[in-house]
């Protein structure tokens, strides 16, 4: 049995919750009735309006644009990595998504970081809060921030984290 499920959460519009589900008609028709339970379903206007724009073709051309403009973002983050916390962290490069995980070399105060960074209007995401462990690490988002902001980011970041490390 296998089912194909897809949503336009992470592409298109994180608040429009509508994804879609193919699979056996009675696996469809059951899962169907237990959301239609849970959350009264969603927006028909919204449902009619996703599939107008996946009718004309305009997803599948946002998508290519989508793709392209994440690999440059992508690649903007990578060689500001490389230029300011090559001596810092350890990172690999993503093949697709939105992040960056990066994993200090040395112990870094997170809380301070944290704090720190708010100060300076940078929002972070600790590794502590995937894995509830104290992994030394970050997950840096280069998919939302304007590239200007989120070079002028990791310069002050990169700063921050030599004041944060732990001696």
């Amino acid at each position: 049995m296998i089912l194909y499920l897809g949503t336009v959460s992470k592409t298109l519009a994180p608040g429009l919750r509508i994804g879609w589900l193919v699979g056996p008609e009675s696996v469809v028709y059951r899962v169907g009735d237990v959301k239609m339970q849970v959350d009264y379903g969603a927006s028909s206007v919204s449902q009619w309006a996703l599939t107008e724009f996946f009718d004309s073709g305009y997803y599948d051309d946002y998508l290519t644009f989508l793709r392209i403009e994440l690999k440059a973002r992508r690649d903007l983050a990578l060689s500001l990595l490389d230029k300011y916390f090559k001596d810092l962290a350890d990172w690999k490069t993503p093949e697709g998504g939105f992040y960056v995980w990066l994993r200090f070399k040395k112990p870094v105060s997170m809380d301070k970081l944290f704090q720190m960074s708010l100060e300076n209007n940078i929002l972070l995401n600790p590794g502590n809060i995937y894995d509830f462990s104290d992994n030394n690490s970050l997950r840096l988002s280069y998919a939302y921030a304007k590239p200007e902001d989120f070079s002028k980011a990791i310069k002050i970041l990169s700063d921050l984290t030599i004041k944060c490390q732990k001696k």
